[in-house]
């Protein structure tokens, strides 16, 4: 008796969590759609509205890669002409949670959260800044693995290693 009221109970759970699966699904297919949004200055903004389990895999997979590097953290603004800037960070919140943005003038492309981590990391990954790394050489480095035109008026990075020491180059 236990054992049929068990496969009943079982079964009874599967179809109302498939049931509402399917219904999650359709509503994220609306929704996606609902994602981009214009903020006051015109820009394209693009919203993340993942489930929790998806963000739970998304951070061990960032937690992954920041592992293979040697800092931890990068924050880069650099200002060009004509209220033209490109910002990309990568940075833990109070929590510890890995996130990342975008905010890129030159192409008019603003990313965040995974989207964002996805776009800098290969940037990143290419990097060989180490502390004894002189100013022009980190500059140079950058501006090579993010595709981005030396005539800046402001340079600034931000680098905080694993061990914690930070390195600021400014320009």
């Amino acid at each position: 008796m236990k054992q049929i009221l068990f496969i009943f109970l079982s079964v009874f759970c599967i179809s109302s969590l498939t049931a509402c699966g399917e219904q999650t699904n359709e509503t994220d297919n609306n929704t996606d759609q609902k994602n981009v949004t214009q903020n006051y200055n015109g820009k394209i903004t693009h919203i993340s509205n993942s489930n929790p389990l998806q963000k739970t895999h998304e951070q061990y997979e960032m937690q992954s890669q920041m592992a293979k590097l040697d800092f931890s953290e990068i924050d880069l603004e650099i200002s060009y002409g004509e209220q033209k800037e490109y910002e990309a960070e990568i940075n833990h919140d109070n929590s510890g949670l890995i996130g990342g943005k975008v905010d890129d003038d030159i192409n008019n492309e603003q990313l965040s959260g995974k989207v964002a981590f996805d776009n800098i990391y290969p940037k990143v990954e290419k990097l060989i800044i180490s502390k004894d790394t002189n100013k022009k050489n980190a500059i140079d480095q950058i501006l090579k693995s993010f595709d981005l035109p030396a005539d800046y008026n402001k340079f600034e990075l931000e680098i905080v290693f694993n061990d914690g020491t930070k390195m600021e180059y400014v320009d």
